[in-house]
């Protein structure tokens, strides 16, 4: 039974390479379909696998209060699993796509950011934490940045390989240029951006994470705020900036523009500097109304009285 199982994971994983999939994702799918295959053999084989023990399966996912994001992921991978390996049905009706959940994420202030890089505790981590928080990549991105992705004249790094297996270039301001080679000429980075503890290796996921959450520990910071957060940030100090949604869509790396949005209902800077068309606009009324002009700043100026100045309105 266990060579079986073992034949159908080198299934999945073939199946994947070929549909050209990107490696972490064939990574997670890899490791989800191993546990919903020790799971199976521990609790029901020699049973015929179907979509009723995927349906059992995933509803245990959920009662062991696993979010939405883990068993989603869960759902597309046995579903691929089913159709493209085992060659088994899956009813959509008996087992949906588990509805996303509305979280708004969580966003720090222009202060906060600034006093989590001032606590940084060295320029190495100040240098990673202003980079995510300048461009707004992923974590899995900013460990991959090679020294040959950034281009200085163009004021561009390419981000090989992101979310999607896509690649994409994003724009960044001269500051940062400034910066990283600064941090070049003291650290000296061989290969990547960032190093690992050896020259030359890929820093790992867990060390960015705990930089972050010590810089925030330092600050004094209680909010909850991850690696993660500095990229909310971005999203969202932009969009109280005023920058066009569809530009940092491409900036994000965002497939749908709606992933964008939600950055919007976290503004709190847009919300306070709305200013109505209307201001900046004089209207003359009819019938002696008083002529009430709105300046840029939103301030209302009452003049005298004014006679009749739109025909039309006769």
């Amino acid at each position: 039974m266990q060579d079986r199982l073992d034949g159908w994971i080198r299934e999945f994983e073939e199946f994947m390479i070929l549909k050209n999939f990107s490696p972490r994702t064939i990574k997670t799918y890899g490791q989800i379909i191993r546990a919903f295959l020790h799971d199976y053999l521990v609790h029901h084989a020699p049973a015929p696998l179907n979509d009723d023990l995927a349906r059992d399966y995933l509803l245990r996912r959920y009662r062991l209060g696993l979010d939405w994001q883990t068993v989603n992921s869960d759902y597309s991978a046995i579903q691929k699993f089913f159709k493209n390996v085992i060659l088994e049905p899956w009813n959509v009706q008996k087992i949906p796509r588990p509805r996303k959940s509305k979280k708004l994420p969580t966003v720090l202030s222009r202060q906060d950011v600034v006093k989590i890089i001032e606590h940084a505790a060295n320029i190495k981590q100040q240098t990673l934490l202003l980079l995510v928080y300048i461009t707004g990549i992923r974590l899995s991105e900013v460990i991959q940045l090679q020294l040959t992705d950034i281009d200085a004249d163009r004021m561009q790094i390419r981000i090989n390989n992101g979310k999607g297996n896509k690649d994409r270039m994003v724009l960044i301001p001269e500051v940062l240029i400034d910066l990283l080679r600064t941090y070049y000429r003291l650290v000296k980075p061989q290969k990547y951006l960032f190093n690992g503890i050896n020259k030359g290796t890929v820093l790992s996921p867990r060390s960015v994470q705990l930089m972050m959450s010590e810089a925030k520990k330092k600050a004094g910071i209680q909010k909850k705020g991850s690696i993660h957060t500095l990229r909310n940030c971005y999203a969202t100090h932009h969009l109280e900036n005023g920058t066009d949604l569809v530009f940092l869509q491409e900036q994000m790396g965002h497939k749908n523009l709606r992933t964008t949005i939600k950055y919007i209902g976290l503004c709190v800077e847009r919300k306070r500097y709305i200013h109505h068309p209307i201001q900046g606009m004089t209207v003359r009324l009819h019938h002696h109304m008083a002529l009430v002009s709105c300046s840029g700043s939103g301030q209302k100026t009452i003049s005298a009285s004014t006679s009749l100045v739109l025909n039309t309105l006769n």
